[in-house]
């Protein structure tokens, strides 16, 4: 039986009626009925036998067609159903998702709440802590520095102290009391309207706070020290309503601020008024437009105590002089210690030229009279400068500088004595200035020059050494004038390399040309012991022009012992280990020029012309012969400056010196000269 091709329904209820058929062997019977004996039987005997059958199989399949058309039309209502409830679950799981979403939104931000409540709350509680903290240091500080807090209300004018003022000050106070009340009971009436001043200028803003220190009657009446600290509170119209602050008791730093201002305006030493209480003081005389003297002391030779004495020592005579200048003080007289060895007086009011020496002649009186500090007694004397005001200056500082000026002309005279101011003396220290400005020029532009002066075997005549003297080439000025300034300026380091590079070059100029080589003596001063490379310099230049140092002395001054005694002698044994020779110049000028000899490491000392000129007469030489002798009694050979006649000659032959250096013989000589006297011998030819 065909079945439509399209008609899967039929096919479908064919195939389940073939498959019950199967099930219940009646497909075989009908199989081999039909296949297996179809030419024995005919057509329609067969159907006709079977007719039931097939009716049955007709009715089966109407009801397999009914069952299934049933079915689908089940399976499509349920279809249907499932796919509305599918389209609903998907709306609705949609809806879901989006209220799990807003859920989930809601969760983030209630979680977040919960973290920002949970910081909220722990900067609360950091807060909390910090208050108390600040609540605490609070305490400590008002506590550890006796301070106590104040409010001052400007619409009932009462004042609140805090508990601690009874404790610091002893004063119990209502809580709350009218502040002139208040201030009447613990200040006196100037310092009562001096911190009321100071609240009304803070109220009308002409100051930022209120700051006022004022005393007050603490406990057993004793007057306090107190520094009272302010600033207003303003309201939302910015209308000021009270003001707090607090009180601090500054009676201890107001005792240091005294001892500090002492210590200010006081010489540490002497404790007589310093410098800068002398100027202040001197500033306002000026000012007001007075008159008066001022006089600058300075102690003769004060050097040489601490020297010879120690610090220590010298500190000790000059509080010792401090106590002596005191006891002339009157009501004009101020004194001060200006610093060093230096004393400052101001005479007030005082014109009269007669009154002010007066002054100056009891300060020399009380300084001549030996001092005595403990088991020593020593001998002092002083140089004063003195200067009147406004008359030689209305400028401080040159006042001052006028008193200077004064004081070192009586130095330049001999000491000991006074001198008043004069125009003169400025030239003098213009004068200086001049100089100081040639020698500078003179080391820029190559303004120098060396001299040579021969120093003459007493006993043979002969040349055995010259002695370099500098010389400025355009400015006929004196070494004796120009030195001490190049000292006092330092430039003296420059031009003492100078010298010495000139002298060990002009010998090696002598030796190539083949000249007897004679030592050349090089001046030393003491302020070239700063040049602390000088050794290695000279040297340098002694390789450099291949000169021998035997070739070259270094002429010292005692002076050069003054200061660094101890690096000096270290200094003069480096330069005795290199084999230069050294020699002690202007010996007989200092007080301890013998003691010098026993462990100075010189070779010969050059007795000074003032010495020579004093013991070679006739009465006197036996002075001059036993510093020979002495000289000699320590392996030290002897030449005598400033020889200029015969007789001194013959004496100094006779006492044994072993050579002489002076105009006698020959002034000192330009090189070209140096080099036509030679080999010169000065007694063959004399």
């Amino acid at each position: 039986m065909a079945v439509q091709k399209d008609n899967e329904d039929l096919l479908f209820t064919l195939n389940a009626g073939l498959k019950i058929l199967k099930a219940t062997g009646e497909y075989e019977k009908i199989y081999d009925k039909w296949l297996g004996v179809y030419e024995e039987k005919r057509l329609w005997d067969e159907v006709k036998e079977y007719t039931w059958l097939i009716g049955l199989i007709m009715v089966v399949l109407i009801l397999l067609v009914f069952g299934i058309f049933t079915l689908r039309r089940i399976v499509a209502l349920r279809t249907k159903e499932l796919v509305s409830a599918n389209k609903f679950l998907r709306e609705n799981q949609e809806k879901l998702n989006a209220s799990n979403e807003e859920i989930a939104a809601a969760y983030q931000q209630l979680t977040a709440s919960e973290e920002e409540l949970r910081a909220q709350y722990d900067e609360i509680q950091s807060y909390t802590e910090k208050l108390e903290n600040l609540k605490q240091k609070y305490q400590i500080a008002i506590q550890g520095t006796d301070s106590v807090v104040w409010e001052y209300n400007l619409e009932d004018r009462s004042i609140y102290l805090s508990e601690e003022f009874k404790d610091a000050y002893g004063i119990s106070l209502k809580e709350k009391e009218n502040i002139h009340e208040v201030l009447n009971r613990l200040l006196r009436k100037e310092e009562k309207e001096k911190l009321i001043g100071e609240f009304i200028a803070y109220i009308q803003g002409e100051k930022e706070e209120i700051y006022s220190q004022v005393r007050i009657k603490g406990k057993n009446n004793n007057l306090q020290w107190i520094l009272i600290r302010g600033k207003g509170v303003f309201n939302e119209n910015k209308n000021l309503k009270v003001i707090n602050g607090i009180i601090l008791d500054i009676t201890k730093l107001k005792e240091k601020e005294k001892y500090i201002e002492h210590l200010a305006y006081h010489d540490t030493l002497t404790d007589l008024p310093n410098r800068l209480k002398f100027m202040e003081k001197l500033e306002r005389e000026i000012n007001e437009n007075k008159v008066g003297a001022i006089m600058l002391l300075d102690i003769d030779n004060f050097k040489e105590i601490n020297d010879t004495l120690g610090h220590v020592y010298g500190d000790k005579v000059l509080k010792k002089v401090a106590e002596e200048l005191l006891d002339m003080k009157d009501e004009k007289l101020f004194i001060s210690r200006f610093g060093g060895d230096e004393f400052l007086f101001l005479i007030e009011g005082e014109k009269d030229v007669i009154e002010i020496e007066n002054y100056a002649k009891r300060i020399l009186d009380i300084l001549k009279k030996n001092i005595i500090i403990g088991e020593n007694q020593i001998h002092i004397s002083c140089s004063i400068g003195i200067t009147l005001y406004p008359f030689d200056s209305n400028d401080v500082n040159q006042i001052i500088m006028n008193a200077d000026v004064a004081m070192y002309m009586v130095k330049d005279f001999g000491k000991s004595s006074y001198m008043f101011f004069n125009r003169h003396m400025v030239d003098r220290v213009k004068r200086k200035i001049e100089i100081e400005k040639m020698l500078r020029e003179a080391i820029k532009e190559d303004g120098f020059k060396v001299l040579y002066q021969p120093q003459v075997s007493v006993f043979t005549g002969e040349i055995v050494g010259f002695e370099a003297l500098l010389r400025m080439k355009k400015n006929p000025i004196s070494p004796a004038v120009f030195i001490p300034i190049a000292e006092e300026t330092s430039m003296i380091m420059d031009i003492g390399r100078w010298v010495a590079k000139e002298v060990i070059k002009q010998i090696g100029i002598w030796k190539k040309k083949g000249l007897n080589i004679k030592p050349i003596a090089i001046n030393f001063s003491a302020k070239q012991l700063n040049d602390l490379s000088y050794i290695d310099f000279l040297q340098d230049i002694l390789r450099k022009e291949d000169v021998e140092t035997k070739y070259i002395d270094i002429e010292i001054t005692e002076s050069i012992f003054l200061e660094k005694k101890d690096e000096t002698i270290e200094f003069l044994d480096q330069l005795k280990s290199l084999g230069i020779g050294i020699a002690l110049d202007d010996f007989g000028t200092g007080y301890s020029s013998l003691s010098y000899l026993t462990f100075l490491p010189v070779d010969k000392i050059k007795l000074d012309k003032s010495l020579n000129d004093k013991f070679l007469e006739l009465k006197s030489i036996s002075v001059m012969d036993s510093i020979i002798s002495l000289a000699h009694s320590l392996n030290l050979k002897v030449v005598a400056e400033g020889i200029e006649d015969m007789e001194q000659y013959k004496r100094l032959k006779v006492g044994k010196c072993n050579y002489i250096q002076g105009y006698l013989f020959s002034k000192p000589l330009e090189v070209e000269e140096v080099e036509e006297i030679h080999n010169y011998n000065f007694l063959q030819n004399k």
